[in-house]
């Protein structure tokens, strides 16, 4: 780690992460125990949709102050910082370059919901800046540029989180500690069905649904099964009356592993294109294991059930009163993972490594609808990764890439 990143890691209180991951904050606890500390002083780059919300949110966490906010259109700063609730606007900084405003407020952390063009230089830049990052998915544009992020992570030693929204419902969390105690599953499924007509990018993208939403119901099913891709395939379709010039409708069957070597399926369904009956934005579930199975209609509690309709309704008990007390989620409890981690010196959940799989699942399935074919996942990390390091920049970060065992070896060696 660079003595820049060091000093930085000072001066937010925590110490440089270390290669052991503890489990992630109760956003609940992580409040409580912010009471008194220093608010961390944050930067977003980005004042669009995504922008705002994230503004918002800063602002309101207790875990943070909004302090800067950046965007290359004139004026889109200044209206999100209206927007954001802060009580002095004029107290904010503006600027066009994030990083370069983040290092002139003396910010703590930046927050990238930019475009996913974007990702790549400006996470780079504050990296190497000495700059924490929280990204919004997908960690960048392409998957060579995502191992390019991961190894300048690497270089700079400094926190890169994706922010993977889903994991951080309550329900979500509920599911993985069922699995673990009745896994391991054999199939898992994933419903999506939303008529939804975006207008912008994602109406010329070539897979629109797979590279807008894909990715939450992918690095779900990892988190709650404890599972990692093996192979997918996968088909598109593009009906008549759909607005999308890509397909916005498709179905993946994923071959899983646990860490154990046991194989399971994960098989997604999705649209954009079907009218009526509508599923939340969650996907509705249902997960098979060897000793119970759930189901979640996206929104509710999840329903339990064994062979045992005692342990049944006591599992269901026990999870509805988990329930009952309202907590952060989305993406007010990922600034709430982000802050804690960087206070208590240890990777956050969504650190770079840990999401690279869940995004080589939508690129892998993208490549099996144009290729016609089942792809493997790991030929797809290591062309990635030729690709990588063909166009990194830096010596140093190319060495790293060089330097891996393979992709795969390189994400859980941490």
């Amino acid at each position: 780690m660079s003595s820049e990143s060091t000093a930085h890691a000072a001066r937010v209180g925590a110490a440089v992460p270390t290669s052991t991951r503890s489990a992630e904050a109760d956003p609940n606890a992580a409040l409580a125990a912010a009471a008194g500390q220093e608010p961390l002083r944050a930067v977003v780059v980005g004042a669009g949709g995504m922008g705002r919300w994230w503004a918002r949110v800063i602002h309101d966490s207790p875990m943070t102050e909004l302090v800067g906010v950046a965007d290359l259109v004139p004026g889109m700063p200044e209206e999100s910082i209206a927007q954001s609730g802060v009580p002095d606007p004029s107290a904010v900084a503006v600027g066009t370059d994030g990083v370069d405003l983040a290092l002139e407020v003396g910010a703590d952390v930046l927050i990238n919901p930019t475009v996913p063009v974007a990702h790549h230089p400006v996470t780079v830049k504050a990296l190497h800046a000495g700059i924490p990052v929280l990204g919004e998915k997908p960690v960048t544009e392409t998957l060579p540029e995502a191992l390019s992020l991961m190894a300048h992570s690497e270089l700079t030693g400094v926190p890169f989180m994706v922010s993977q929204s889903r994991r951080f419902f309550p329900q979500v969390r509920e599911l993985r500690r069922f699995v673990a105690a009745h896994g391991p599953t054999v199939l898992t499924s994933a419903f999506f069905s939303l008529f939804t007509e975006h207008e912008g990018f994602r109406a010329q993208q070539q897979h629109p649904l797979l590279r807008d939403m894909g990715i939450h119901a992918f690095d779900t099913a990892r988190y709650i099964t404890g599972t990692d891709p093996i192979a997918v395939t996968a088909h598109g379709a593009n009906p008549s009356w759909s607005v999308y010039a890509g397909d916005a409708t498709v179905t993946c069957t994923f071959e899983m592993a646990g860490a154990d070597g046991t194989g399971s399926l994960f098989v997604y369904n999705g649209s954009w294109n079907a009218r009526g009956l509508p599923t939340y934005w969650n996907s509705e579930w249902r997960i098979g294991a060897e000793h119970g199975s759930a189901t979640w209609d996206g929104t509710g509690a999840p329903v339990l059930g064994t062979e045992d309709e005692e342990r049944t309704r006591e599992l269901q008990s026990a999870l509805e009163q988990a329930l009952a007390t309202p907590e952060p989620d989305q993406i007010d409890a990922s600034i709430i993972e982000f802050a804690t981690a960087l206070r208590e010196g240890r990777t956050p959940l969504c650190e770079v490594h840990e999401n690279i799989l869940s995004f080589a699942m939508v690129e892998a399935a993208v490549a099996s609808v144009e290729r016609g074919t089942r792809v493997v996942i790991d030929e797809l990390l290591e062309e990635a990764r030729a690709e990588a390091i063909a166009a990194e920049l830096d010596p140093d970060a190319r060495a790293i890439m060089q330097g891996w065992g393979s992709v795969r070896e390189a994400l859980t060696v941490r």
